[in-house]
């Protein structure tokens, strides 16, 4: 018996623990690129993990200057509606965050998007219309 509840007790802090790590990696669908109209989900496997690590690794993010305003831009929603942040430029390169991951992300501090990241988004919106890059779009960063 008392086997038994030392068991338990030196289990239980690592069961506690997997649900906070599974929470910080990406599905599909887990996150969408959205314009006005509509959102697409993003669902390629091989992507999610990069994605994860883009948005909770510990790995340096290297940063990048704001780009101009007008400059076409998207957002990056999770199924409940709320915006993560946006991704900007033509490229779709850069990412400033509307308050996701606090201890990773900057206020108003451009990032710059992963590659593969940024090739599959610009694939999932040909053919959508993008927003056009505001200060009030700025100033949503949290």
């Amino acid at each position: 018996m008392v086997r038994s509840l030392v068991v338990v007790l030196v289990a239980l802090p690592a069961l506690l623990v997997l649900p906070s790590a599974s929470a910080k990696e990406f599905g599909p669908g887990d996150l969408s690129v959205c314009n006005a109209k509509r959102c697409v989900p993003i669902v390629k496997g091989n992507l999610l993990p990069q994605i994860s690590d883009f948005y909770y690794s510990a790995d340096p993010l290297k940063r990048h200057p704001q780009p101009a305003l007008g400059t076409p831009y998207y957002e990056l929603r999770f199924p409940n509606g709320y915006a993560t942040g946006i991704v900007a430029t033509r490229r779709l390169d850069r990412f400033l965050s509307y308050g996701v991951h606090l201890e990773r992300f900057d206020r108003y501090q451009w990032y710059g998007v992963p590659r593969r990241f940024a090739a599959e988004l610009r694939r999932l919106t040909a053919g959508m219309r993008p927003f056009r890059l505001t200060r009030a779009a700025i100033a949503k960063s949290h």
